[in-house]
């Protein structure tokens, strides 16, 4: 009962998020990041996007090597821009994919990338739930704004 309770109140939370008004842009800034890139994915593309100040072309790219991956997501990142991109997607050993996106970026060195696996995004999504109850109202907006991201990359997994 008390599960079924947890997740209902999670699936309202969700919903309203959704439907705010409040851009997630507006909401939170991201400054400083390194420029580095996670385990599996390699720079690609990084050049100035034609005669605009402070933008770029990024484009990442995510190889399985060792093994098969699964990827929920990828996350771009430069010193003032974060686009997250929801992947739901399984790339065969030896085979790779590219993710890209036009980012806000002072300097090309700031670019960087995260690449979420489908089994981190699920234990993730399922910490950021059992959390709930134990935290104040104000810091159940940004939680249910992270686990909205986690289960729309998730699919139909949760």
């Amino acid at each position: 009962m008390k599960k079924k309770l947890i997740g209902l109140t999670a699936s309202i939370l969700a919903i309203s998020l959704i439907f705010s008004s409040v851009k997630s842009t507006e909401a939170v800034s991201y400054y400083g990041h390194d420029g580095s890139v996670s385990e599996y994915l390699e720079k690609v593309v990084v050049k100035p996007y034609s005669n605009k100040k402070d933008t770029w072309v990024y484009i990442v790219k995510a190889c399985a090597t060792d093994h098969n991956l699964g990827v929920a997501g990828v996350v771009l990142k430069s010193d003032i821009d974060r686009e997250q991109l929801g992947v739901s997607k399984s790339i065969v050993k030896g085979n790779c994919s590219h993710y890209g996106a036009v980012m806000n970026a002072k300097d090309g060195d700031t670019l960087g990338a995260e690449l979420i696996l489908t089994h981190e995004a699920l234990e993730k999504y399922q910490g950021l739930v059992k959390s709930i109850p134990e935290k104040s109202t104000q810091d159940i907006k940004s939680t249910m704004k992270e686990i909205s991201f986690y289960r729309s990359i998730l699919g139909g997994l949760v």
